[in-house]
C-alpha cells in the first residue's frame, strides 16, 4: 500500500513541483521514497513496506533492460503463481515485491498484462520504448487514481490534493458532481468534485500517448455459463472454499497483521477463516462502539474469545467532531457519510498494533445484504403491482395513511422511522412504476423533490447529463444475462462499493498508513456470488444464507447473528449535541448565501427536523455541513500552491 504520482509535461517548472506532489502523499507511504525522472516524464513513489520489507523491493521499479517503470499502490495477492510461471518464460526478478509481476506480465502481454491477476492496485507503468504510459485500477476501484489532462500535459496521484501543486489544475466546482454527490453522499467516477479533476473508474486501462488519452474496461463479472438452480450443502462447500482462500490470499504479509470485527456475521466469517489459516502472531482484532443500545462491543467480544482474537475495542469521543477539518482533507472530496469519524478513530487506534487489516465490507452487496434490495425484490416479486397504471400514486396515498410507528416494525436501521422518513418513502413509492425511479428514491440522501426545494435555480440550471433513474435503469438493462438479484448487486458494485465503502476505508485508513483488505470483493468470490440461485441469497427465514449457513459451521448456536442491524453513526446525546453545534456553526444564513448553492429556509427547515428527532435530517445535515467543510479545507485555502509560490 503506497501513494503514487506521475507527470507527463513539456513545460520544465511543472517538474519542479513534482517532488511536492509525491510528498504531500508521505502520509500513505512513510517508509520510503523514490522517483524516477527521464525527459517530460516523472514517476514518484511513497510507499508503505508490506511485503519483502528489503531496499530491493523500493519503487519505482525497473524491468531487466530498463525500458519501463513501475510505481504501484496495492498488493497483488497471487503474485507467488503468476512469478513462477513467468520464471519459467525467463523472466529475471529483483526483488520479493508482488507489485513486480506487473512489469513482466506487462512484457509477455502488453495491455492484456491484468488479465488473471488477483490484487487491489492503481498503477502507472512508462513504456520508453514507445513513450507511452499505462494506468490502471483495479477491478472495484480499491486502489484510488486521479488525473487531470490540460493539452499535452498530463498528471496523476494517488490523491486529489497532490494534483493541486501543478497551478493548470484549476479548482471550478463540477455542478454535475455536486449533484451526484447530494443524491449520494459521495461523488462517483469518473467525476471529482473538480471540473479538471477526473477519477479513474473501476476495472478501467487508460493510456496516454502523444498528448492523446485513450481507456477501456478490462474486466466484466462473466454470466453463468449455465445457472445454478438448487440450492444444496454442495453450493455451501465450494462457496466456502473459494471464501477461504480469498482470505488466505490476503494474509500475506510480512507485517503486523489483524481484523476490524464488528458484531455481524460478516467479519464473524472472515476472523473464523483467519483463525482456522492463520497459523503465526498473534490474533489481533479492533471493534468500534458506541455508546448506545446497539454497541456491537459485547457481541464482537465474545466472537473474539471464541476464536482467540485479542479484543481491542474502541470508542468514539464525541470531541471527535474537531478532527472534521483533518478528516475532509484525507477524504480529499466531499463525503456526507458521518461513519467517516469512527473509521477514522478506528484506523488511527488499530495503527498502534497493526499495518494491515482486514474487514467485511463487500458481503451485503454481493449476497443483497441491505434493506433497498429487499425493497426492490419485494417490487420485481409484485410487478404486477407496483406497474399497473396508477399504482404508485395508489401505494403512495397508502403509504401516507400508515401510521409511521407501523412502517418503523420493517425499518432495520436503529433509529426512529418518522414522519420526515414516511415522506420520503411516500415520495419514492410515486415512482415505483419504473425500476430507475423507485431506486433512487429510496437509495438517495436527497431525492429529486428534496434537492428542487434545497437547491437554488442557479446551481439547477447547470446540472447536466442522463438523469440517475434512467442511467439506474439503463445499468439493469445491461445486466440482463444475470438474475435479478444480481442485477442488484451489480448496481451496487457499481455506484456504492467503490466510492462509498471503499473509498472511505482507502483514504481514512492511509491518513494512519493502515492497509485494509477486504475477502468478500475478491472478484472469484463476486462472480460466484452473482451465480448462485436466488434462495443461496435471501429465503423468508434470513438473508445471506449462504454465508449464514458457514456461520451455522463454525459458531455456537449463542452467536449466530439472527438478523441484519444496518451500520451507521448513532447520535447518543452528548454526540447530538456536539454535532448540532458542528452544523451550526458550519452551515450559518451568511455561509449559505455566499456559496449560492442552497436555499437557506431549506436548510434551516433541516435543523428543525433535526432538533424534532429526524433521522433524515440529520443525514441530509451531515451531507450538507461535511460539503462545507470540504469547500473550507479544499476550495477556501490552498496550502500546496501557497508553500510553492512563498
Amino acid at each position: 500500500m503506497c501513494g503514487i504520482t506521475g507527470l507527463v509535461s513539456t513545460h520544465g517548472a511543472d517538474f519542479d513541483r513534482f517532488s511536492g506532489m509525491t510528498d504531500a502523499l508521505a502520509h500513505r507511504g512513510p517508509d520510503a521514497r523514490g522517483e524516477f525522472r527521464a525527459p517530460g516524464i516523472a514517476l514518484g513513489h511513497r510507499r508503505l513496506s508490506i511485503i519483502d520489507l528489503s531496499e530491493a523491493a523500493n519503487q519505482p521499479m525497473h524491468n531487466e533492460d530498463g525500458s519501463l517503470i513501475l510505481v504501484a499502490n496495492g498488493e497483488i495477492y497471487n503474485h507467488r503463481e503468476l512469478r513462477e510461471s513467468l520464471g519459467r518464460k525467463g523472466h529475471r526478478f529483483r526483488s520479493g515485491s508482488d507489485c513486480e509481476v506487473l512489469l513482466h506480465r506487462y512484457e509477455e502481454l502488453g495491455e492484456d498484462l491484468l488479465e488473471g491477476v488477483n490484487g487491489m492496485f492503481a498503477f502507472a507503468l512508462w513504456d520508453r520504448n514507445r513513450n507511452r504510459l499505462l494506468v490502471a485500477v483495479d477491478r472495484f476501484g480499491k486502489k484510488p487514481l486521479y488525473y487531470a489532462a490540460l493539452g499535452a500535459r498530463f498528471a496523476l496521484a494517488s490523491e486529489m490534493h497532490a494534483l493541486l501543486h501543478l497551478p493548470w489544475v484549476e479548482k471550478s466546482l463540477d455542478p454535475v458532481a455536486l449533484d451526484r454527490y447530494l443524491t449520494f453522499r459521495h461523488v462517483p467516477a469518473p467525476l471529482t468534485m473538480l471540473q479538471a479533476v477526473r477519477k479513474l473508474e473501476p476495472a478501467t486501462l487508460l493510456v496516454w500517448e502523444s498528448g492523446r488519452i485513450a481507456t477501456r474496461r478490462y474486466w466484466r463479472p462473466r454470466p453463468a455459463i449455465t445457472p445454478e438452480t438448487v440450492y444444496d450443502a454442495t453450493v455451501v462447500d465450494r462457496f466456502e472454499a473459494l471464501f477461504d482462500d480469498a482470505v488466505a490470499l490476503r494474509l500475506q504479509s510480512d507485517v503486523p497483521l489483524g481484523l476490524y470485527l464488528s458484531g455481524g456475521v460478516d467479519s464473524a466469517a472472515v476472523a473464523s477463516s483467519m483463525a482456522r489459516q492463520q497459523t503465526t502472531g498473534d490474533r489481533i482484532s479492533y471493534t468500534i462502539g458506541f455508546d448506545y443500545r446497539h454497541n456491537e462491543h459485547p457481541r464482537a467480544q465474545r466472537v473474539a474469545a471464541h476464536l482467540g482474537f485479542d479484543f481491542n475495542p474502541v470508542e468514539v469521543e464525541p470531541e471527535l467532531f474537531g478532527s472534521t477539518a483533518k478528516i475532509a482533507f484525507h477524504l480529499d472530496e466531499p463525503f456526507g457519510d458521518m461513519l467517516c469519524l469512527p473509521a477514522y478513530c478506528l484506523a488511527r487506534e488499530a495503527r498502534k498494533r497493526l499495518t494491515v487489516v482486514l474487514t467485511g465490507d463487500g458481503a451485503d452487496e454481493i449476497l443483497n445484504g441491505y434493506f433497498h434490495q429487499r425493497l426492490m425484490m419485494l417490487r420485481e416479486r409484485n410487478l404486477w403491482l407496483f406497474a399497473a397504471s396508477g399504482a404508485g400514486r395508489a401505494l403512495a396515498a397508502l403509504a401516507r395513511a400508515v401510521p409511521a410507528a407501523v412502517v418503523d416494525r420493517f425499518f432495520d436501521y436503529p433509529d426512529r422511522f418518522g414522519p420526515r422518513e414516511k415522506l420520503k418513502l411516500v415520495q419514492a413509492l410515486t415512482h415505483s412504476g419504473a425500476f430507475g425511479g423507485f431506486y433512487e428514491g429510496i437509495t438517495s440522501c436527497f431525492s429529486p423533490e428534496d434537492k428542487q426545494s434545497i437547491c437554488t435555480p442557479e446551481l439547477r440550471e447547470q446540472w447536466s447529463g442522463e438523469p440517475l433513474h434512467l442511467f439506474f435503469h439503463r445499468q439493469m438493462e445491461e445486466n440482463r444475462e444475470f438474475d435479478f438479484n444480481a442485477r442488484l448487486s451489480l448496481l451496487d458494485l457499481q455506484c456504492w462499493i467503490p466510492f462509498s465503502v471503499l473509498y472511505r476505508l482507502d483514504k481514512l485508513n492511509m491518513a494512519h498508513a493502515v492497509e485494509t483488505r477486504s475477502p468478500f470483493l475478491d472478484y472469484r468470490l463476486v462472480e460466484a456470488a452473482l451465480h448462485l440461485p436466488p434462495q443461496a441469497k435471501f429465503n423468508p427465514r434470513r438473508n445471506k444464507e449462504v454465508l449464514r449457513a458457514i456461520i451455522d459451521r463454525h459458531f455456537p448456536e449463542p452467536l449466530r447473528e439472527k438478523g441484519k442491524q444496518a451500520f451507521y453513526m448513532p447520535l447518543t446525546s452528548p454526540t447530538r449535541r456536539q454535532f448540532a453545534a458542528w452544523c451550526r456553526a458550519l452551515l450559518t444564513r451568511e455561509g449559505v448565501a455566499r456559496r449560492g448553492l442552497f436555499v437557506w429556509s431549506a436548510v434551516e427547515r433541516l435543523f428543525f427536523q433535526f432538533d424534532h428527532g429526524s433521522m433524515l435530517a440529520y443525514r441530509q445535515l451531515a451531507a450538507l455541513a461535511m460539503l462545507e467543510q470540504w469547500f473550507r479545507v479544499v476550495m477556501d485555502t490552498n496550502p500546496h500552491r501557497e508553500s510553492a509560490s512563498s
